[in-house]
């Protein structure tokens, strides 16, 4: 043992449902942004203890970029198993990466940037110091 604290993944299952797939029986490349939105407030919540601690803290976040690569098919009926996990947190910006996998295939991997801003200024602003701190315990993603 090392000594070190490992934190549990965090993952966010869903199951494939017919209008989530294409006239070929997959799931649609459009459908993967909605699947990591769920994945990232549910981790969210489960870092934050509510959704609504984000409202608290004054900002919000928006989507700013997103890549997504695609590594084999998800069907209807599979349990795609998304992990959430930390590459990055920033002044302004917090990257998150997604890995989704089907009974241990790995089906899909992305990253997304979100860029804080304060609502209703609509203007990019630094994540408040008790936003920080909930987003480091997300679990950092695995070394390649």
């Amino acid at each position: 043992m090392d000594g070190e604290q490992h934190p549990q993944p965090l993952v966010h299952g869903v199951r494939i449902r017919p209008g989530d797939t294409d006239m070929q029986g997959i799931v649609h490349a459009s459908r993967y942004g909605v699947f990591f939105e769920a994945a990232f407030i549910e981790a969210f919540r489960t870092v934050a203890g509510s959704f609504s601690f984000l409202a608290s803290t004054g900002v919000d976040l928006v989507m700013a970029e997103i890549t997504i690569s695609y590594r084999s098919p998800a069907r209807f009926d599979d349990l795609l198993e998304i992990t959430v996990s930390r590459r990055h947190i920033g002044t302004t910006s917090l990257i998150i990466g997604y890995r989704g996998c089907v009974a241990g295939r790995e089906v899909v991997v992305a990253s997304a940037r979100y860029v804080a801003f304060t609502p209703g200024e609509f203007k990019k602003t630094a994540i408040p110091a008790k936003l920080r701190e909930v987003f480091e315990r997300i679990p950092p993603e695995p070394a390649q």
